[in-house]
């Protein structure tokens, strides 16, 4: 998020996410990182309409990005009550903020085993021309290792239908209700040390 030309309200109402996400998750380190990071993209997008609202000349691309951070705005005041909410009780709010840490965090741990626990990591002792370093070959077909491919072929679909499928009931929620509960955002793999 580029704070270069942002308004001193956006990055208030940002500073003002952040204290009520660490309070909402009682100021445990690690949780307040994983909501924090679900919580960003959002951000970042409201600040790409900001810049396309300060540097747009048509009339109706303005008046459409207008509306769409009317709109925004409205989300956050609600999913600031919330959040504020969560911070003070135990009830509703505390076990849906605390479940969308939990959800970050295993969607992150999925992410890992799913995509990049096979990729090799460099071992200074092995020589530059190991065999665990070439490429590997295509299996026979109907090989035990080529059933073995294909049935992880199939849990890792099954795997992605159905977070796509808690992607579309969290939508829903957020539409219902005026509501902004986060962002998965797939990015450059690297590791993750926060638990």
């Amino acid at each position: 998020m580029s704070t270069k030309t942002l308004p001193a309200e956006f990055r208030s109402l940002y500073r003002l996410f952040l204290r009520a996400n660490s309070a909402a998750v009682l100021h445990h380190s690690s949780s307040k990182v994983q909501v924090n990071r679900l919580w960003r993209p959002v951000f970042d997008e409201a600040a790409l309409g900001i810049h396309k609202l300060q540097h747009c000349a048509h009339p109706a691309e303005r008046q459409h990005v207008l509306q769409w951070l009317s709109t925004w705005h409205k989300r956050v005041d609600h999913t600031l009550s919330i959040l504020a909410n969560a911070a003070v009780s135990r009830g509703l709010a505390h076990k849906i903020t605390r479940n969308l840490r939990w959800l970050r965090r295993s969607h992150v741990l999925w992410v890992e085993k799913s995509y990049y626990s096979h990729k090799p990591f460099w071992k200074p002792q092995l020589p530059p021309k190991s065999t665990q370093y070439q490429p590997y070959s295509l299996p026979a077909p109907n090989s035990k290792h080529d059933y073995a491919l294909r049935k992880n072929r199939k849990i890792r679909l099954f795997d992605e239908q159905c977070s796509n499928a808690l992607g579309e009931v969290i939508g829903m929620a957020e539409g219902r209700h005026g509501i902004i509960l986060g962002r998965l955002r797939l990015k450059r793999w690297q590791q993750e040390w926060s638990s």
